[in-house]
């Protein structure tokens, strides 16, 4: 077979791939491509939906340890399996729990308003900067006591979380240098602010909670501190995918928002049908933990797997008319965008949050606001990622209307 259908370098692919899913769902179920990944090792790519569930919620026929021997190999929730996965989802879920999700949707309002007053002060704005990346960042970074003012560190630190993902996927590491040497420097941040509160009461905060689990021995020092910074480039990377492209669908569909207006529940459906049309995260990795085969293809065990999240929530074996946003669609809440088994993606609550209030504080002010036909949104090129780069908005007055 040729492996021409994908490379997984180009931008092409990155930023339109819905036509290669659908090449892949139909002709090429499993996808072999040999020699696929930067350092010559074989991948399998898998698209439609009940392989792409399956792939995630085996434990038994595939891991998702995709690192082992080298210096990538790190101790993080999303490169571990059971005992150790269990044991760190349930330092996780102590430490990120929903009652503490929700106790927060007071903070995330004022939050949200502060950033709108502020948007309200330009005539123009680049959102993606002045909003759909700020708050993330002031939430997640707030809950790890994080200072504003290293705003521009925590998107650096961030992105080169990310770009490990992208290395462990088969990524050139030349091709994003510097990368390690600022998870490095992520991580001596975190432990300093970590010792900074032992010993100390637990605020009640994701920080404080890590801290604890740490000086009871559930946590090492290095899994208290990937875990911290783990929360803040999930955080960050989902959530501002979901609410600049979120915002840029409703600016340029207005019977779309007018419709959200006229009947507010249905925010939560949209939502889902975001996520589920453009999964902010395109796909995952496991690797087979024993020899399979899937549509007469054998797949040896350690092989690495892209679990393409993308092309099965946009299946139409699963989801009628799968290409079109439907707010009334009855198995609205079956995507993949957070992934799904044991490795639910743990701030979905939160992410889910955000998006929510942000949407309710815009629709009934999204008059002033138009995209800037001048300088037209860009897509993110990062590997895995969908999402806006860059998305300027003209600000408009208040109108009398409205007064």
């Amino acid at each position: 077979m040729s492996t021409a259908l994908i490379d997984l370098a180009s931008p092409e692919y990155r930023l339109s791939p819905w036509d290669i899913y659908r090449r892949l769902r139909d002709e090429h179920p499993v996808y072999y491509m040999p020699e696929g990944s930067w350092d010559g090792e074989d991948l399998y790519v898998l698209s439609r939906y009940e392989d792409v569930g399956f792939a995630l919620k085996d434990k038994t026929q595939f891991s998702s340890q995709i690192q082992h021997d080298n210096y990538m190999n790190l101790p993080m929730l999303v490169n571990r399996d059971a005992p150790e996965h269990t044991r760190l989802r349930h330092s996780t879920n102590r430490a990120f729990n929903a009652r503490l999700v929700r106790q927060l949707s007071g903070w995330v309002r004022t939050l949200v308003d502060e950033l709108l007053t502020e948007l309200y002060r330009h005539d123009s704005v680049e959102f993606v900067d002045a909003y759909s990346t700020a708050l993330p960042l002031r939430v997640v970074g707030g809950m790890l006591g994080v200072p504003l003012d290293r705003k521009a560190d925590l998107r650096r630190w961030s992105q080169a979380v990310m770009n490990s993902f992208a290395v462990s996927a088969g990524l050139d590491p030349d091709k994003v240098p510097g990368f390690f040497e600022d998870i490095v420097e992520f991580s001596n941040y975190m432990e300093e602010l970590a010792h900074e509160r032992r010993g100390k009461p637990n605020r009640g905060d994701i920080l404080g909670e890590l801290v604890e689990e740490h000086e009871s021995g559930a946590l090492t020092r290095d899994e208290m501190v990937t875990m911290a910074w783990s929360f803040i480039a999930a955080g960050h990377e989902t959530t501002m995918n979901l609410l600049g492209g979120g915002i840029e669908l409703l600016l340029r569909e207005p019977g779309l928002a007018a419709e959200l207006r006229a009947d507010p529940s249905k925010t939560a459906a949209f939502i889902e049908e975001y996520l589920r049309l453009n999964s902010p995260t395109q796909w995952l990795l496991r690797r087979t933990a024993t020899e399979l085969t899937l549509h007469d293809t054998t797949i040896p065990a350690g092989a690495l797997i892209h679990v393409v999240l993308g092309a099965a929530n946009r299946d139409p074996r699963q989801f009628e008319n799968p290409d079109e946003l439907d707010l009334g669609r009855p198995n609205v809440n079956r995507h993949f965008a957070f992934g799904a088994g044991a490795h639910f993606c743990p701030g979905a609550a939160l992410s889910r949050l955000l998006a929510e209030t942000t949407f309710t504080a815009f629709l009934p002010v999204l008059d002033r606001f138009s995209l800037d036909p001048e300088r037209p949104a860009q897509l993110r090129k990062q590997q895995g990622s969908y999402g806006f780069s860059q998305m300027w908005m003209k600000v408009h007055p208040q109108t009398a209307q409205a007064l």
